[in-house]
């Protein structure tokens, strides 16, 4: 027997086996894509992970040590084995408190209208946000001496850290179906990719703005760590992009108006987690017995879309003098200075609808029960109208062709924007809106300006 295949574990080897099998189809693996990045797709999965994290649950703290589960410009981040936690920890410590703050703004504002977004888009979620807590700077003597063993060794250095929700990553099947899809058509390099144990760390950025730059499949050495999913693959797949661009749009909201952040540099990504927003209730509880546990089972996971990484995120005063001109373009140096996660407004001109349309209509939810300034009814329309201005722009810059619509999303859901049918929105209903908005936001200035012209003359 050679070294080789000594050498090979037992997971090893079915994941290989599962390789050759899945070679005989791309078809089954678009099916696996399509139905496991469902929003909401309750997946079952018998991953390492589920493994390792049941069996770390019932161990002492001190006994937990963390994993590198990924690191970016702001920190690293690292799995808690045994809990639905992790830890975020940075150099700059300034970031990390950023972070931390701006993230549980987030969190917070998220919680407010979760519930109420939902209720008012039938189908659709709010991307959820992971709540921070525990913050220990380099200084935090006590913490650092209980913790730093756990980490592995090239990272035993105080630094800022906090405890953050743990965004865990797609199921195997995913995974698997990711690299026949994408990945050169080769069995050793879709072995070398699922063997890597840096991959099964799997996120989703879903760049609904942009087709792939590069028609290549990818090698080995691309990560799925983080692992970009652009428009037109998603729509290969055919995974349901409406859904994902409406509830990234009713997301985007939440920071702009509840959290008042310009969410700079913030991902949407795809990921799974073992519980919900609201906590769990069995209906008609009192008449069965009680279950043995109810602790997470890490072997069934939901897919879910969260908002992340607030490091680079500022905040906004929508009280401030005047304020329209510096929050518009604020926001808008954001949305077109990310990653490409919203839709383009000229690339996929019904998928901006779509986005456009959701977007305004949370917008003007929150701003009229949040009883912010009639003026700033008029912020999120300002929004969108610059947005497409630069939309033109950078379409005639890049000179390329739009990816004509096929195949994406759900044929028998019209979305908002479609016929006009009750409760939803429409394209002349939000200009009406805006139309509106902005002559209750004159009349609220003149009589603004006219009481303090009362008030100086006293």
């Amino acid at each position: 027997m050679s070294s080789e295949s000594t050498g090979t574990t037992l997971e090893e080897a079915m994941a290989r086996s599962l390789v050759l099998e899945e070679l005989l189809g791309q078809e089954q693996a678009k099916e696996i894509l399509k139905r496991t990045l469902s929003v909401g797709t309750v997946n079952s999965t018998t991953s390492s992970f589920a493994e390792r994290t049941s069996k770390a649950r019932f161990l002492p703290d001190d006994k937990h040590q963390v994993r590198d589960i990924g690191r970016g410009s702001c920190g690293s981040v690292f799995e808690i084995p045994g809990t639905t936690l992790a830890i975020k920890k940075g150099a700059n410590t300034k970031a990390i408190w950023n972070d931390f703050n701006l993230t549980n703004h987030a969190y917070n504002s998220y919680l407010t209208w979760a519930g109420l977004l939902s209720d008012s888009f039938p189908g659709r979620r709010v991307p959820r946000v992971p709540g921070a807590q525990f913050f220990n700077g380099p200084d935090s003597t006590e913490f650092w001496q209980a913790v730093l063993k756990r980490f592995p060794k090239g990272d035993r250095n105080r630094a800022a850290a906090f405890h953050i929700d743990r965004i865990l990553p797609v199921p195997q099947q995913t995974r698997m179906a990711l690299v026949r899809q994408f990945y050169q058509d080769d069995v050793q390099t879709q072995h070398n990719v699922l063997r890597n144990q840096e991959n099964k760390d799997c996120l989703i950025r879903i760049y609904l703005g942009s087709n792939n730059p590069s028609g290549q499949a990818y090698d080995d050495t691309a990560t799925l760590r983080n692992f970009p999913l652009y428009l037109d693959q998603a729509k290969l797949i055919g995974i349901d992009i409406n859904t994902y661009a409406e509830e990234m749009a009713i997301g985007l909201a939440i920071l702009h108006w509840q959290a008042q952040i310009d969410a700079a540099d913030t991902e949407f990504v795809i990921g799974s987690s073992t519980n919900t927003t609201f906590r769990t209730t069995y209906p008609n509880h009192e008449a069965h017995a009680p279950p043995t546990s109810t602790n997470d089972d890490f072997t069934q996971r939901e897919t879910q879309m969260w908002m992340l990484d607030y490091d680079k995120c500022t905040k906004v005063d929508l009280n401030a003098k005047d304020p329209r001109p510096e929050v518009v373009n604020k926001y808008l140096v954001a949305v077109t200075g990310n990653d490409p996660y919203f839709p383009h407004p000229c690339l996929d001109v019904e998928l901006w609808q779509k986005f456009r349309a959701a977007y305004l209509k949370s917008s003007k939810m929150i701003i009229r029960i949040k009883g912010l300034r009639a003026a700033v009814a008029t912020f999120p329309g300002a929004l969108i109208d610059q947005w497409e201005e630069w939309g033109k722009g950078d379409i005639e810059a890049a000179e390329f062709d739009p990816f004509a619509r096929d195949g994406g999303g759900n044929d028998e859901d019209g979305g908002w924007g479609s016929d006009g049918l009750e409760g939803e929105i429409t394209d002349s209903d939000s200009e009406e809106d805006e139309e509106e908005e902005e002559e209750e936001a004159e009349e609220e200035d003149d009589d603004h300006d006219h009481d303090e012209d009362g008030s100086e003359e006293t």
